[in-house]
């Protein structure tokens, strides 16, 4: 669960719903770190990541952003 006060409360369940998220927003917050996890959700897609490293990039790219995070919901 993520808040922005843009866009408020968002559910991220899986690398497909982040990549979604990321690329909605890629034009406001579009940031080394943001562009880090658009290019690691598509490698998932090819095999060449794991949705763990998805994970950690997502979240390095929200929260560098100013999103924030439910500490307590597993994003996926």
């Amino acid at each position: 669960m993520i808040y922005d006060d843009r866009t408020g409360f968002s559910l991220i369940s899986s690398v497909s719903q982040a990549a979604d998220f990321l690329f909605a927003n890629h034009k406001e917050y579009g940031s080394a770190a943001w562009l880090d996890a658009i290019d690691c959700c598509s490698r998932v897609k090819a095999g060449a990541s794991t949705p763990e490293k998805v994970s950690t990039a997502f979240i390095a790219a929200v929260t560098g952003a100013g999103i924030r995070i439910d500490p307590t919901v597993r994003l996926y």
